[in-house]
């Protein structure tokens, strides 16, 4: 199943906003982007910044739109978050990093990622 054609959603969008609150501006760490719902929803704000890292090179193209869009704003790197030290300068005025450590819709529904209890993966 092409990850192209999956709806995913962040399901505590809403919760995490609240804590971090964005409305506010600050740059963010988005460390496990996938298919960059919360990236989006910060991104809303106008003076707002992300960073961005999923070491899964499969949802890289989830981040182009964004890349266009907030050219000055956003990037993103294909790269282990642990490794996000060597991207973000100390000084960045960083505001809240943002794990989120569940499974996705997107790693459910594809079979070759073995997570599937519809079908043999």
């Amino acid at each position: 199943m092409s990850l192209k054609k999956i709806d995913h959603f962040s399901v505590m969008l809403d919760q995490i906003l609240s804590i971090i609150t964005p409305q506010h501006g600050g740059t963010f760490i988005d460390c496990t982007f996938g298919a960059g719902g919360y990236s989006k929803a910060i991104l809303k704000y106008p003076n707002t910044k992300v960073i961005a890292f999923d070491r899964d090179k499969s949802v890289k193209h989830f981040s182009g739109a964004l890349e266009e869009q907030y050219r000055n704003r956003f990037k993103f790197y294909t790269e282990k978050f642990s490794t996000l030290n060597s991207f973000v300068k100390k000084d960045a005025g960083i505001k809240a990093i943002i794990f989120d450590l569940g499974f996705s819709l997107m790693q459910i529904k594809n079979l070759d990622r073995g997570f599937s209890f519809e079908s043999k993966g």
